[in-house]
């Protein structure tokens, strides 16, 4: 179940993107989905864009895989554009958290996500507000 709305939020402006997900496989596509629709008209160069959606995709599915919340709680995914110019994405769900780690070179079977967050992001963090959330903020011109 994915469910779209313009409310705010303290950490949200009234025209930002907000949905609900379900935490399934569908959820990465789903994100990429609403992400893109949101990005229609905010002038994103397209190699952006690319860089938005496999940063979407990334957080959203470490949500899915990694939050060890109960198959019931929903992964909350928010969108706005900050008073620098800038997309900053949220991703919140149900989960503990746990402190990022650099990739580790010898494992090389996984820790791309958040690697590639770093390398793309203008800033990106993660911190707890009853859940677990990552963001990060990414430029909407390449430069």
């Amino acid at each position: 179940m994915m469910s779209v709305s313009g409310e705010s939020s303290p950490s949200l402006d009234p025209g930002a993107l907000r949905i609900s997900l379900e935490q399934t496989p569908h959820a990465p596509a789903l994100a990429r989905a609403a992400i893109s629709g949101f990005s229609d008209g905010l002038e994103i160069a397209p190699a952006r864009l690319a860089t938005l959606l496999l940063l979407v995709s990334e957080v959203v599915t470490n949500a899915v895989i990694h939050s060890q919340a109960t198959a019931e709680a929903e992964i909350l995914f928010a969108a706005r554009v900050t008073d620098g110019g800038a997309l900053r994405v949220e991703v919140t769900d149900a989960g503990e958290g746990f402190t990022p780690r650099a990739r580790d070179p010898n494992h090389p079977g996984g820790g791309y996500g958040l690697y590639l967050v770093e390398q793309e992001a203008l800033c990106w963090g993660v911190d707890r507000p009853g859940g677990t959330r990552v963001w990060f903020e990414l430029a909407t011109h390449a430069g």
